[in-house]
C-alpha cells in the first residue's frame, strides 16, 4: 500500500484584483504518494503553478487544509512553515534562481547554512550531488560562467541538498532547449528509479511522459489522472500515445 506524504482537503486559493475576486484553486482533495513522480497539468490559467506553491507550502491557502506527512501545515506561523520547508521539501524553478554572486558549490551549500551537520559532512554531499549530476568541472564557477542545462543541474543539486522527502519542480525545463531539456528529465528519471518523490508541473508531453501519474488540472479542479507506472525507456512511445489520448479527451 502506498504511502501518501501531502494530502489537501477542500484547498481554496483566492486573488484579489481590481475589487473582483478570482478563484483559481477550487474545494480540491487531493493525495500525493510516496517515490511516485506525479505529474500536475493543465491549460494556461488553470491554476497549475498556484496549487504546486500550496502543496509545497511555498504558499497559503485561502481556505482548506494541507497535511505534510499528517501534519497540517495550513495554521503553522511563519518560522515553522520554513523549518518544515527546509527540511520536507526541495523545489525546482523554471528560471533556476541561483544566487549570481555564488559559485556552483556555494550555490548548492545555500540550503544547508543554518543546518547543525558538519561544515565537511555539508561540502561533501555538496560534492557528491555536483558528481552524481557531472558537474564537477564546474563546481568553481558563478551562474553566468554555466549554460542553461547545467545551472538547472546546479538547482536540483540545491534542491536535493537536505535530503527531501518531495522535490516539487515548475516547468524545469521551460527555459531550456530540447538538449538540454532532455538531459534534465534524463536526471529527474534518475531520481524517481532512485525513490525520489517528484511532484512537477509541466505542459510539455515530452516531460509528461515521464511521470508515473499525470493529473490533468482544469479551472481549478482535478479533471481526470492516468497512472502511467514505472518510467521504462522501451516503452515510451505507448506512454506517448496514451497520455497523448489522455489529454486528448480533455481538449488540451
Amino acid at each position: 500500500m502506498k504511502t501518501c506524504v501531502i494530502e489537501t482537503e477542500k484547498i481554496c486559493k483566492s486573488f484579489v484584483s481590481d475589487g473582483e475576486v478570482n478563484n483559481v484553486i477550487k474545494n480540491l482533495d487531493m493525495k500525493l504518494y510516496q517515490e511516485d513522480f506525479t505529474v500536475i497539468m493543465g491549460s494556461s490559467g488553470s491554476g497549475k503553478s498556484t496549487l504546486l506553491y500550496l502543496l509545497s507550502g511555498m504558499d497559503k491557502v485561502t481556505s482548506g487544509k494541507v497535511y505534510l506527512k499528517e501534519q497540517e501545515i495550513t495554521a503553522l506561523k511563519e518560522n515553522a512553515m520554513a523549518d518544515i520547508r527546509k527540511d520536507f521539501i526541495g523545489f525546482v524553478f523554471q528560471n533556476m534562481n541561483l544566487i549570481p554572486d555564488l559559485t556552483l558549490l556555494e550555490n548548492v551549500l545555500s540550503p544547508s547554512y543554518q543546518s547543525k551537520i558538519k561544515k565537511e559532512e555539508k561540502k561533501k554531499r555538496a560534492e557528491m550531488l555536483i558528481e552524481k549530476m557531472e558537474l564537477s568541472a564546474h563546481k568553481n564557477k558563478f551562474p553566468n560562467q554555466l549554460s542553461g542545462g547545467q545551472k538547472q543541474r546546479t538547482a536540483i543539486c540545491r534542491a536535493l541538498m537536505n535530503q527531501p522527502q518531495v522535490l516539487f519542480a515548475d516547468e524545469p525545463t521551460g527555459a531550456l532547449n530540447s538538449n538540454a531539456g532532455k538531459g534534465v528529465l534524463d536526471t529527474f528519471t534518475k531520481l524517481h528509479e532512485d525513490g525520489q518523490s517528484i511532484v512537477m508541473v509541466t505542459h510539455d508531453l515530452k516531460a509528461a511522459v515521464r511521470g508515473s501519474r499525470v493529473i490533468f488540472l482544469r479551472d481549478g479542479r482535478i479533471d481526470g489522472e492516468l497512472e502511467q507506472g514505472p518510467f521504462r525507456q522501451e516503452e515510451e512511445e505507448a506512454r506517448e500515445r496514451m497520455l497523448y489520448e489522455f489529454l486528448k479527451e480533455r481538449n488540451w
